[in-house]
């Protein structure tokens, strides 16, 4: 997900789970290849945390040049290699599901390539090739595509007239093509189809066309050779799992916006996905460990970079870990202000330079300049610029300003007791469970309010697979 699964994310998220398979944001083949001879960009666009080791994870490239999708696979199988384990990933994957309009349409990638399979085929050839056969290569898709056009433009009425035998089939073709050449065995299938053109927007595309869980239940039955994870629509952990029971043919589910909202209430995936109750016992226990341990990842980062660019970034990882609890918004507030702080602060020490004007001292505004300029009518020549260079040399915007790890911790200490944050991933998991069967109960009766006399919205009360959080 663009923007959002930042490798600060992703090293959150390991904290939650040892064995959650992460993705990347789709870095594009264009930007990567351009950037090749920069190593900060590099790092930007391929790099895993140093502190917090990434395990299972996925590099997602987007493109649709077969020149470039090898360059940039090159370019990462030789980076990986001389990176010393901050670029580590284990499996890479082509977008064919982008449904937006500046992939798809200006760039003609992402799930625009569904419209050429053969082509598709190529591309994961040079991906392939580019990281010499030593990582896995899977295609990330939609069930199909609908171009919207004045001439035939998107509804519900004119989708549901095409059949669904009609529709597999296109897909089923498309995975085949992929699949000839024994490269690709993992697909990745958003359940929705993805209309393209006109004013349809990646929103729309998230919410408008139903779910169709079936197509991607059958191509697991037909193809039991090949492994495909259904994504849309998964709001909860019980949810994911409530699936997996229900189609064992199934590899697995892909979450994405709900994991974002929500990291915390994916706590128990490991015991209840994988079965694995060895993994938890090196994982934090509670949210209070989990930020003391990502603040470690916080305060390296800070140290390698500009904090007044990269310390928004830092923090929205972290933001949404106490969603549904008192205080939440509060919480994400104070980290708001503190992830401008940088950049407000380095404004206000540049402009502390005393003019010496009329024999007096006043503050200035903030300047940039790249050279000496000529001394002007008002300013002493032997003493006034010397001293404006110097005072905004030696001025620093962090003076005094404590590690970024302690501004998280305690801005959780201000907002959160001790029962929420020391509660265990067991305790959140028996009470998110509770919340969701009483939810139900409600609904049921026709009470759509909570204790508080609230109205529930989206979520499991609005729709437990339509309101498209994915």
């Amino acid at each position: 997900m663009m923007d959002y699964t930042t490798r600060h994310f992703r090293a959150m998220v390991r904290l939650v789970s040892s064995n959650v398979l992460t993705y990347s944001e789709m870095v594009a083949a264009d930007e990567l290849v351009s950037g090749r001879r920069n190593g900060d960009m590099k790092k930007q666009l391929l790099g895993q945390s140093d502190i917090i080791p990434e395990g299972p994870s996925v590099l997602q490239l987007g493109g649709n040049d077969v020149s470039q999708l090898y360059n940039s696979a090159k370019i990462y199988h030789e980076y990986s290699q001389k990176s010393s384990g901050c670029c580590e990933y284990t499996a890479l994957n082509l977008n064919c599901g982008c449904p937006s309009p500046a992939i798809s349409g200006k760039k003609c990638f992402g799930a625009a390539l569904m419209r050429d399979p053969a082509h598709v085929a190529k591309l994961i050839r040079a991906m392939h090739d580019g990281v010499e056969g030593a990582l896995p290569i899977a295609v990330k898709c939609r069930v199909g595509l609908y171009d919207n056009t004045d001439d035939t433009p998107f509804s519900r009425e004119v989708y549901d007239a095409i059949s669904n035998e009609e529709e597999y089939e296109k897909l089923r073709k498309f995975v085949e093509c992929i699949a000839s050449d024994g490269i690709v065995t993992n697909f990745q299938i958003h359940a929705r189809i993805a209309v393209l053109g006109g004013s349809f927007s990646p929103s729309d595309n998230r919410r408008v066309p139903p779910l169709k869980y079936d197509h991607v239940h059958r191509l697991a039955e037909d193809y039991p050779e090949l492994n495909f994870v259904l994504n849309g629509g998964i709001h909860s952990l019980s949810q994911a799992k409530e699936e997996l029971d229900k189609s064992p043919a199934l590899s697995g589910m892909m979450i994405g916006r709900a994991l974002v909202a929500d990291p915390w209430s994916f706590a128990m995936a490991d015991e209840l996905l994988y079965g694995d109750d060895v993994a938890t016992q090196h994982l934090c226990a509670n949210r209070r460990e989990i930020l003391e341990a990502y603040g470690k990842h916080a305060d390296y980062e800070e140290l390698q970079n500009q904090p007044a660019t990269i310390r928004r970034s830092i923090l929205d990882a972290c933001a949404h870990l106490f969603a549904g609890e008192q205080n939440a918004k509060e919480f994400r507030m104070e980290l708001d202000e503190i992830a401008g702080r940088p950049e407000r602060l380095e404004r206000e020490s540049k402009a502390r330079v005393w003019s010496k004007s009329s024999g007096s001292s006043s503050l200035t505004s903030a300047f940039s300049v790249s050279s000496t300029p000529e001394p002007t009518s008002g300013w002493d020549d032997a003493a006034g610029w010397d001293d404006i260079q110097a005072i905004d040399d030696n001025t620093r915007w962090d003076e005094g300003e404590p590690p970024l790890s302690e501004l998280i911790l305690g801005a959780a200490h201000r907002h959160f007791g001790d029962e929420v944050l020391n509660r265990s991933r067991k305790e959140s998991w028996d009470k998110r469970v509770w919340e969701e069967e009483d939810a139900r109960r409600r609904m049921a009766k026709g009470d759509r309010s909570n204790d508080n006399g609230k109205k529930f919205s989206g979520g499991v009360v609005d729709g437990w697979y339509t309101n498209g959080f994915n």
